[in-house]
């Protein structure tokens, strides 16, 4: 579908396709977080794909709903979505 049939709709039918979209999306994010989360054990070495722990080695700690705590050897402890966690 290109932009010269999208512009033929009527708005209702746009916003349709955008509910059904946004709904698309979200399953995927649910499925991906859950599947991610089923992986995690703790003790597990994982990392994290953000720019303030890159390269570090962090520990899971504790397994919570959306976020683990993960812990690096020298002690300090970091909230982290379970979504950034990469194994």
């Amino acid at each position: 579908m290109n932009y010269s049939e999208l512009s033929k709709l009527s708005v209702e039918e746009l916003r349709n396709i955008n509910r059904i979209v946004v709904e698309l999306i979200k399953a995927k994010r649910t499925v991906e977080s859950l599947t991610n989360k089923a992986g995690l054990k703790v003790g597990m070495s994982v990392r994290v794909n953000h720019p303030k722990l890159a390269g570090k080695e962090l520990f899971v700690n504790k397994i919570s709903r959306t976020k683990a705590t993960l812990s690096v050897k020298s002690g300090a402890c970091y909230n982290v979505p379970i979504s950034l966690i990469e194994y």
